[in-house]
């Protein structure tokens, strides 16, 4: 392809509905979370497949995994938007540190970070019952720095955004922090319970209600003044 036939190319302009994304988003949510409860009684009658695998929260490979990351990727670009489009600088440099907060969240979530440096401590410690899954040790701190830090900063953000904030916190540190003790007394190495799949369905689909509740709130606060989403391809 020649220099002038590249240039005759326009950069492609999308443009969405903000509602019809935001539609789409908790319409994804709630089919995922009905579908991976189904499939925890799915193995308890049938055992293990790999269709039941996709819908099965506590496998890291398949669709309720995908759609954190998607979830996880979108509140971080959200994020970063929210901090560039302030131009105060703290507020600026607050919203810029969560965005970078959250991308290492994508990169933990992609990279299975907290499941492998869980079973490195089990092996090494022989962490059992409820410190099964470790890696709550671990991360523990960094949040209760993290809360310490923004407090000062989620109080002087206006309404509804700083309810909705605290109430995607709740659900995502909630469901991926809080309710692992649980999954780890439940845990055996050996043999899948009920009890676990469960627990460990409720635990993810806390998750992805709290990224919902975020990336929705980001959404509509981004977009106040406009009532869809363009997404710019040129350089």
């Amino acid at each position: 392809m020649s220099a002038g036939d590249a240039a005759s190319f326009e950069a492609p302009i999308i443009t969405l509905p903000r509602q019809l994304v935001i539609r789409c988003i908790w319409w994804a949510v709630g089919v995922l979370i009905v579908a991976t409860f189904v499939a925890q009684f799915a193995i308890d009658a049938w055992d293990k497949n790999n269709i039941v695998d996709l819908f099965d929260s506590d496998q890291k490979v398949n669709f309720p995994t995908a759609l954190k990351v998607l979830l996880l990727l979108s509140a971080t670009a959200l994020l970063a938007g929210l901090g560039l489009s302030n131009r105060d600088r703290w507020p600026r440099h607050r919203w810029l540190g969560l965005s970078a907060v959250f991308a290492l969240l994508t990169l933990d979530e992609m990279t299975y970070m907290h499941q492998r440096l869980s079973d490195g401590m089990h092996v090494v410690f022989h962490t059992s019952g409820p410190l099964r899954f470790a890696w709550v040790v671990v991360y523990l701190p960094f949040v209760a720095a993290l809360a310490v830090v923004y407090l000062p900063f989620w109080r002087q953000i206006a309404n509804p955004l700083r309810t909705q904030l605290l109430l995607a916190a709740i659900g995502f540190a909630g469901g991926s922090g809080g309710i692992e003790v649980i999954k780890s007394v439940l845990n055996d190495d050996d043999h899948w319970k009920l009890s676990f799949g469960l627990v460990a369905s409720l635990s993810d689909s806390l998750e992805l209600l709290g990224l919902a509740l975020l990336v929705t709130a980001l959404l509509t606060t981004l977009g106040d003044s406009n009532p869809t989403i363009t997404l710019n391809f040129g350089s």
